[in-house]
């Protein structure tokens, strides 16, 4: 998968909630998939666009996945990958926490 811009990061997810199956995605804005997908934040909303501060940014964006795993019961190991899909995500982890494939990215 490639990756996503954290300005462009639309936030997906089923809870399992509504007779449907716990699912976590990143997709960039305007992805065809959208529908599928019960829970949206991130880039669906104007004002996530319009940030201009990537910190801020990046501090909603662990919100936003906290709140789908603390109180929407998605599965942590289902944001993972999908997570890494997001470059400002990835410079926020420690080195040791990167995986092997993206540490060509600290070189």
């Amino acid at each position: 998968m490639s990756d996503v811009p954290i300005s462009k990061s639309l936030i997906l997810y089923n809870s399992g909630l509504h007779g449907d199956e716990p699912a976590f995605a990143i997709r960039p804005l305007g992805h065809r998939d959208y529908d599928r997908y019960f829970y949206k934040v991130g880039a669906c909303f104007r004002e996530w666009q319009e940030e201009t501060n990537v910190d801020r940014l990046k501090l909603r964006l662990l919100i936003d996945v906290w709140h789908a795993v603390a109180f929407y019961n998605v599965p942590v190991e289902l944001t993972k990958p999908e997570l890494l899909r997001i470059p400002e995500y990835r410079d926020m982890l420690a080195d040791d926490c990167l995986p092997k494939e993206f540490r060509h990215e600290r070189d």
